[in-house]
């Protein structure tokens, strides 16, 4: 039985034949470290600088742990807006009504057979409540509105302010709106 051997000489006359070596895994030279070691060295560099840079900037504009707008704390945001509303509901004598409205966080409450007058006060640090009620009593008339007080000094306001037509037999309805009492 005859073995060839795999070609190693080219058939141009100018290029050196192959030779068989030893394939192992090659070693990092000195230079290669170095090579590699800049990259590494310039990332950290860069994320030094850029964090030096924003925490610069936070003491141009004033910016510090656990200040909000500006040094003020939300909380004393919260108490100096509070803002009380109350909701009214009345009717000719001896009535009773079932009253829907949004509580202060905007869920829907319901009062059953309640008699009139009737009132409940919501209370809120929001800058806006949208204040939404409707009401039907069993009387020949019934009256709504709402009384929004900001503690300003300036004193409480009426708004929503909404009648059913006297002309109604039975089961009067009314309907109070302010979109942000």
């Amino acid at each position: 039985m005859t073995t060839t051997k795999p070609w190693t000489r080219s058939r141009d006359p100018e290029v050196p034949p192959i030779t068989e070596e030893k394939v192992g895994p090659k070693r990092a030279t000195k230079k290669g470290l170095l090579s590699r070691f800049w990259l590494v060295l310039t990332i950290v560099a860069v994320v030094a600088l850029s964090g030096f840079v924003v925490y610069r900037l936070h003491d141009v504009f004033g910016v510090h742990a656990g200040s909000f707008g500006g040094g003020v704390n939300g909380d004393v945001l919260d108490q100096f807006n509070a803002k009380t509303i109350t909701l009214e509901v009345w009717g000719s004598p001896g009535s009773t009504a079932t009253i829907n409205y949004l509580d202060e966080n905007s869920h829907p409450q319901q009062a059953l057979n309640v008699p009139l007058p009737w009132s409940t006060v919501l209370k809120s640090t929001k800058p806006g409540i949208p204040a939404n009620l409707v009401a039907q009593g069993d009387g020949s008339w019934i009256a709504c509105h709402f009384v929004v007080d900001n503690h300003d000094g300036t004193g409480a306001v009426i708004k929503g302010a909404n009648q059913s037509p006297p002309t109604e037999n039975v089961n009067a309805f009314v309907y109070c709106l302010d979109k942000s009492a």
